[in-house]
């Protein structure tokens, strides 16, 4: 009970300034993830945003954004998410940020979870004093060949 109360402490904390900082966007935007909620993850992008994401080649605007995640929400539910090796430069109203992601996640139908190792890539703008994003690229690297 006490790991619910923080998550919700965390994803209401994330959303009232998710729009202060390039780092509170990214808080948010991972609050979205680990609490599996594919609205706030939307909530983090401008009407006209870039979507590369893993389950389409393009996609445009915070519904796209809402679209693939919902889908991947409702294959999995995500026990872990983390970014490492990570990068943010902030250049007036532009911040770019990159790295690497892991989100561990247990199917719906309850087996063994699942490790998606991968990368980032994402652009912002402060826009009306409000920063979104306006281009995210995720990626996971082909697997070996056996």
């Amino acid at each position: 009970m006490k790991n619910i109360a923080t998550l919700l402490l965390l994803f209401t904390s994330a959303q009232a300034v998710a729009n202060e900082s390039p780092q509170a966007l990214q808080d948010a935007f991972m609050a979205g993830v680990i609490t599996n909620d594919a609205d706030a993850i939307a909530a983090c992008y401008t009407d006209d945003a870039v979507n590369f994401t893993l389950d389409s080649m393009m996609g445009i605007g915070p519904e796209s954004a809402r679209q693939s995640w919902g889908s991947f929400f409702e294959a999995f539910d995500v026990d872990k998410a983390e970014l490492s090796e990570t990068h943010l430069e902030v250049h007036g109203d532009t911040a770019i940020a990159w790295g690497l992601f892991l989100i561990v996640a247990t199917p719906a139908g309850g087996s063994e979870p699942v490790e998606f190792r991968g990368r980032y890539m994402d652009i912002a703008r402060r826009i009306d004093g409000r920063w979104l994003y306006v281009a995210d690229h995720a990626s996971m690297p082909l697997p070996a060949p056996e």
